[in-house]
Formats: structure tokens, sequence, C-alpha cells
């Protein structure tokens, strides 16, 4: 018997090609033709399939366009969570680890939309679902400087998951987002207005850096006088758990806060803070159930963020008097 990890003896390479051989393999390559002139077409004239136009942009530039979508939008609470009422029929969505900026929305059935899908950071899937009939979903890919524009029409009623699946990071699997497809009374919906509070601390809870910080309603927590402070990293807030809670907070000179993690995938980063102080904040990563402290001694206002959240306003404030 021929060894199977052996080559055969003589001149095998040379032997001719048996006629079924030679039937199969042409029955082979005809098939592999077809299959690509049906993908070809399929992509040309399937209803289901999203082509749309697409825009190089910066992720800056694009953030800035989600942002002022969001600010144009009104809000409607959905079983106790708010969610966005396009002004126009333009969604903007931006995706980053670990969320969809934009989201959740409010759309109207049968009511088309043009969907602006961009990513912040890495390559992103977008994997939209209906959670009613799991056989209506579409999977896009969304690329990081680049703006895709599509149309997208939902008639049925519901509640539609937004998952990424394209693998983007440690938190991928935490990547969700949604938006209901109903009829609502324009009565219902609450403009977005400004909150001068929000111009507190030069601005830093507004979208000037990053995303506005919905947690902050223009209240800094008093804990002059403690000891000891806590801040949660990674508490509910922005839209999902992308909040530091307290987002400010005054603390007497001598004061050691404590940062203790809720959340993962979250971390400390310095934007500002008084001359001579020395606080480094906490670069790396970290999941549920780390904790950091410091003990700040220089009075003025310390700003602080975290990197992968920016764009949905997870920012924070330390004053110390």
């Amino acid at each position: 018997m021929d060894s199977p990890i052996e080559p055969p003896d003589g001149d095998w390479w040379n032997e001719q090609v048996n006629r079924r051989e030679s039937i199969w393999l042409g029955l082979s390559g005809a098939w592999a033709v077809t299959l690509f002139g049906w993908m070809l077409g399929w992509t040309e004239f399937g209803e289901q399939n999203q082509t749309g136009s697409t825009y190089k942009l910066s992720t800056e530039k694009f953030q800035q366009k989600v942002q002022s979508y969001k600010d144009a939008a009104g809000t409607l609470t959905v079983d106790e969570e708010e969610h966005l009422v396009p002004a126009e029929n333009d969604i903007y969505v931006g995706a980053l680890q670990w969320d969809w900026d934009g989201l959740p929305a409010v759309l109207r059935p049968g009511e088309t939309y043009r969907f602006h899908l961009g990513a912040y950071d890495v390559q992103h899937g977008f994997s939209v679902r209906n959670e009613a009939n799991l056989s209506q979903q579409i999977s896009l890919q969304i690329l990081p400087g680049y703006e895709w524009v599509l149309e997208m029409t939902f008639d049925d009623p519901g509640t539609y998951q937004v998952v990424c699946n394209e693998f983007c990071g440690v938190g991928h699997r935490s990547m969700h987002g949604k938006f209901v497809v109903t009829d609502y009374d324009p009565a219902a919906v609450s403009t977005t207005d400004d909150d001068e509070s929000n111009a507190d601390y030069g601005g830093w809870f507004t979208d000037a850096t990053g995303g506005a910080t919905e947690n902050y309603d223009g209240t800094t927590v008093d804990e002059t006088g403690s000891d000891e402070v806590t801040v949660t990293v990674g508490a509910e807030g922005n839209s999902g758990s992308f909040a530091y809670d307290p987002p400010a907070v005054s603390v007497s000179s001598g004061t050691t806060v404590d940062f203790e993690w809720e959340s993962d995938n979250h971390n400390v980063l310095v934007e500002d803070q008084p001359d001579g102080a020395d606080w480094q904040g906490h670069e790396s990563i970290e999941n549920g159930g780390f904790s950091l402290q410091h003990t700040f001694e220089t009075t003025g206002v310390y700003t602080y963020y975290c990197e992968p959240h920016l764009a949905v306003g997870m920012k924070g404030v330390v004053e110390v008097i």
C-alpha cells in the first residue's frame, strides 16, 4: 500500500487526469462562477442589501456630527428609558468601544430614514435584529475615518436590537444598543434644552470636549470635612454604565478619594489640575472590583475623564477647597 504522506512513485504529475475527475473539476468551476455572478447580481438588485454612499471623514468631524444630531433631537421615555427622537429623518450613530453613540432612539414605522454610520476607534459591526423576528436582520461593517450613509425603512413596529458583530476588544460582548419602531404622540416628545449649569468648570461638562455629561445636573456634591470620599467609576449614566458618580464633588485639602470600578472597561485620565498638583490618574483600562486612591492636597479644580467613553460624556471633577 502506498504511504499517504509520501509522494507516489514515478512521473505521477504527468499522468493523464481521469475523465470523471475532469467532469467534477469542470462542474466545480462552473458552480464557483455561478455563485460569484449570483453574489454580484444580488448585491446590485437584492432589496435587502445596503449600499448607499460612503464619505471619507475624520473621526473628530463625525463625532461632532453625532453630537449635533443629539443636541437637535427630542427625547421620549419608552419603558422607563429615555430615547432620542430625531428632529429630521437623518439618524447618526457612532460606534465606539463598547457602546453606540446616538442610541437608543425612536423611529416611526413605514418611514424612510437615512442612517449615518461611523466608528470612533476601531472596526465595528452594525447588526440590527428585530427581537420578535430574528429572520429580519442586517449585518454591516463600520470603519473609522468614514461616514456611511444608507436608507432604511422599518415597516414592522417593535424593538430592534443593535449589536456589534465584529470583535472589537475585551468589552465586545457588552456592546449593545437598540431603537424602537412605534407610532408616538409628538406632544409627548420633550425638546432638549441647554442646561446653563453645564457651563460650570469652564464648560467641562458640555460637548466642547467629548460628549455632554448627562448625569451632571449642575450640582456639586459637598464632601468638605470628610476624610475619605468614594467616586464610583462606571456607574449608570450617559445612556449606559458610563458615568462617574458623583460627577462633581468638592472636598477639603488632604481628603482621600477612592475611585471604585463598578463596571468594566474604564480608566481615569487627568485633563487638567492646579499648578503644583501631581495626580497621575490611572491610564490602564480596568474592570469591576478595581479601586484607586489619591489624596488631594493642592487646592483647585481637577478635571478627568474615561478615555474609551469620553464621546458619551464620561467626565468628572474633584474640586479641592
